[in-house]
């Protein structure tokens, strides 16, 4: 197969990740949680880490990255979900410009700007996973595994739970629901996710700065739920094969990379905002009183 397939094939597996971990609070929970890619950055940035500084396998390096995303998560959980609908999405976009914060600025362990170079890819078994063709075989099983979770966890308890105290907070708090800790499990969740996908990045860029997670990558990741439907496993599957894909017909065009870049940007702006326009009575219902 052409390197430049499987390098999609590669991205679509980490997208397929970092996307339904976002579906789970924001699908399924109706939680705009715009700290989706800090905990995303954290997977990458522990990945990172453990590998350069202390050389660990790739056994230690993915489970210590989903733990540390999802730990932050739960400290987001403990203070935004304090807060409801507008106010917490505006409560999370602050906790993730302070990771954006420190990693820029927390020079001694994240190298700022400069980023940690020299990620190793793993070993196992002395099996090269520096051709890219061996890692998408091994991202690919790592990817069926999480979809398989996430796919067992729409079909679960906590799955109907979030989605009675999206409908109705109050509602399903007087049938008993426990809203804050239903919500933290997601969040948790969710991040742990994010943190898997983060880490599988770092180990295939083998580079990674605070550049990568920025808040366009959120808007990226959030198209992908949006269009998918939120809510929808399948859905969200088929819309991250269709956004990563989506700009590559345009590279067969002779254009100026300055204006390639741009082109994307606004390709994908008119997508999401026809979906939103489209859809606009399922993704914002009228909002029932008794």
């Amino acid at each position: 197969m052409n390197d430049y397939y499987i390098h999609l094939l590669i991205l679509i597996c980490i997208y397929l990740i970092f996307a339904q971990g976002l579906n789970i609070i924001f699908g399924l929970g109706g939680l705009l949680n715009l700290a989706h890619v800090a905990c995303y950055a954290i997977g990458a940035y522990t990945t990172a880490l453990l590998s350069t500084e202390l050389a660990l396998p790739i056994w230690v390096c993915i489970p210590a990255s989903m733990i540390f995303s999802g730990f932050f998560a739960l400290i987001i959980g403990a203070i935004s979900l304090r807060l409801s609908e507008d106010y917490f999405a505006i409560g999370s976009l602050a906790f993730s410009s302070v990771v954006s914060a420190l990693l820029v600025n927390w020079k001694s362990l994240t190298r700022g700007v400069l980023g940690i170079p020299g990620i190793p890819r793993p070993e196992i078994y002395g099996i090269d996973f520096y051709q890219n063709s061996n890692f998408l075989f091994l991202s690919a099983p790592i990817t069926l595994l999480a979809l398989l979770f996430v796919w067992l966890l729409f079909k679960s308890k906590l799955s109907r739970s979030l989605r009675a105290l999206s409908e109705n907070e109050y509602g399903g708090a007087a049938v008993g629901k426990d809203r804050k800790g239903i919500r933290n499990k997601a969040f948790a969740l969710s991040a742990t996710l994010a943190g898997l996908a983060g880490s599988l990045f770092a180990y295939y860029i083998n580079y990674i700065d605070p550049s990568s997670f920025t808040l366009t990558e959120m808007v990226f990741v959030l198209s992908i739920v949006i269009v998918g439907k939120p809510g929808s496993f399948w859905g969200v599957n088929l819309a991250t094969f269709f956004l990563v894909l989506l700009p590559e017909p345009l590279r067969q065009v002779d254009i100026p990379p300055s204006i390639l870049g741009p082109m994307r940007q606004m390709l994908y702006a008119l997508i999401l905002f026809g979906v939103v326009f489209w859809r606009r009575k399922v993704l914002f219902p009228v909002e029932r009183r008794v």
